[in-house]
């Protein structure tokens, strides 16, 4: 269905814009969209512009949530806790996107272990798990069409990329069967997470700030999704394939006006020499940097005028970091 225009949506119709539903919740703009990114807790509607509208089941939905945390349910299983209120006794059927009840036995050791549930993947990341044993890339991209066809863009969220992604990677380490499967997720996600990027950073606003996502491979994919993850949430980042120079680095922000650089470093799979100029890059004045990935300890460490920021080490969690901080509140 085509979305309205912001001019077309008139109070009585029950749309409301990002900053209404904070003011009437009391929730932060960047928890908001974490819940809907990361958990798919929340599915607005969008305008042709990108701004998320929300319907007043969405704000009731918003609320339980809120009271949901309040009793102490972690918000990785608040979707399981909506499920049941929608659902009864949950999921019916033997619908493989859906995720299972609890037995009685779960329960049990949930009761035993102070609440604490057991990690259990999301249904899309599933999805997109199983998909990758026929070693396909066209295997994965159907697979992906069927979920975006019934999800929707947003509700196939970079939290699937990324647990697809875990779960492949810490098997592959033992297992050379799931070392191919990972090979053929990773040339079909850094291409889908290219494309994504693409859409989403024609949405966003405000000046871009340059980021460089270091490594080869799957290496790359939690750079990518910091990339993805930061453009959803409004967040203009400037990819840039490879180290520039002090200088050059400082022409480009100044330019285009950037409040800061990103640079995001898997340690394990940056050379040497590449270390380096990254030492020299930060050793030199200029805008404050945000460091992610397994490498930004290092760097860090730095004795350098200029400011270096530590996000996360997980990928979505340092988009959420960097969005909150970098990111106008008054923008939506």
């Amino acid at each position: 269905m085509p979305y309205p225009t912001d001019s077309e949506i008139p109070p009585t119709d029950g749309f409301f814009p990002i900053r209404h539903v904070c003011a009437e919740t009391g929730i932060n703009p960047v928890t908001l969209r974490a819940w809907e990114r990361r958990y798919g807790l929340i599915r607005p509607l969008r305008t042709p512009k990108g701004h998320r509208l929300y319907s007043s089941d969405d704000i009731a939905r918003i609320r339980r949530i809120l009271s949901l945390l309040d009793e102490g349910v972690a918000v990785s299983q608040v979707g399981r806790v909506l499920q049941h209120d929608e659902h009864g006794s949950g999921p019916n059927g033997h619908d493989p996107l859906a995720a299972p009840p609890m037995s009685r036995r779960d329960e049990h050791s949930h009761a035993i272990a102070g609440g604490v549930a057991p990690h259990v993947l999301d249904p899309l990341s599933q999805a997109l798990l199983e998909a990758t044993r026929e070693l396909s890339t066209v295997q994965l991209e159907r697979a992906h069409a069927r979920l975006v066809m019934r999800h929707g863009w947003e509700g196939v969220h970079e939290k699937a990329f990324l647990e697809t992604y875990t779960a492949l990677r810490d098997q592959a380490r033992h297992d050379p069967a799931v070392e191919a499967r990972l090979a053929a997720f990773a040339s079909w996600a850094l291409s889908s997470l290219t494309e994504q990027l693409r859409a989403a950073l024609l949405l966003c606003e405000g000046p871009p700030s340059p980021c460089m996502v270091l490594g080869t491979g799957h290496r790359r994919i939690g750079g990518m999704l910091v990339l993805l993850a930061s453009a959803r949430q409004g967040l203009q980042l400037l990819p840039l394939q490879d180290i520039v120079t002090a200088p050059a680095m400082q022409a480009l922000t100044g330019h285009l006006q950037s409040p800061a650089i990103v640079i995001h470093t898997p340690s394990r799979s940056v050379h040497d020499h590449d270390i380096e100029r990254l030492r020299r890059l930060l050793s030199e004045d200029g805008v404050p940097a945000y460091l992610s990935g397994s490498g930004a300890a290092d760097l860090a460490a730095l004795d350098t005028p200029r400011q270096l920021i530590t996000l996360p080490s997980d990928p979505l969690q340092a988009a959420d970091t960097l969005s909150g901080q970098l990111l106008d509140p008054r923008v939506p």
